[in-house]
């Protein structure tokens, strides 16, 4: 069975030099490997990252906001995280270190403290270690 290569040469390289370059537009909501999604989101969220490693951004945020940037890198490190097991969720828990933080109604209850917090407050420790 035969296959045909395409025609792109790709980077054009001489002695180290790199004669062209990869172009991306500014507005490609791409993040390798990261599945992005533009969603209407619940009021005053402006990312999720999923368990299936997609990554919803709020329809509210324009493309070309630096906001988005600040999203996207936000949530890739939830994704990133969840790879590698140091967080993880479901309906009933956000599993954070190998601690479980109870989650129900929008809030997630700290194990140690037994206060609600709004899911998303910087103030957890799976928000607060993010660099946005």
């Amino acid at each position: 069975m035969a296959f045909k290569l395409g025609s792109n040469k790709g980077l054009n390289a001489n002695s180290g030099d790199i004669k062209s370059k990869f172009k991306f537009k500014k507005a490609d909501l791409s993040v390798p490997g990261i599945p992005v999604y533009k969603k209407k989101l619940d009021g005053g969220i402006l990312g999720e990252a999923n368990m299936d490693g997609s990554i919803y951004i709020s329809k509210d945020v324009d493309d070309n906001d630096p906001m988005m940037n600040r999203v996207l890198n936000h949530e890739a490190q939830h994704i990133t995280a969840m790879n590698i097991g140091n967080e993880t969720y479901d309906d009933n828990a956000v599993y954070f270190n190998g601690e479980v933080w109870p989650r129900g109604n929008g809030y997630i209850m700290n194990p140690h403290t037994g206060k609600k917090l709004k899911e998303g407050d910087p103030s957890l420790p799976w928000e607060s270690n993010k660099i946005d």
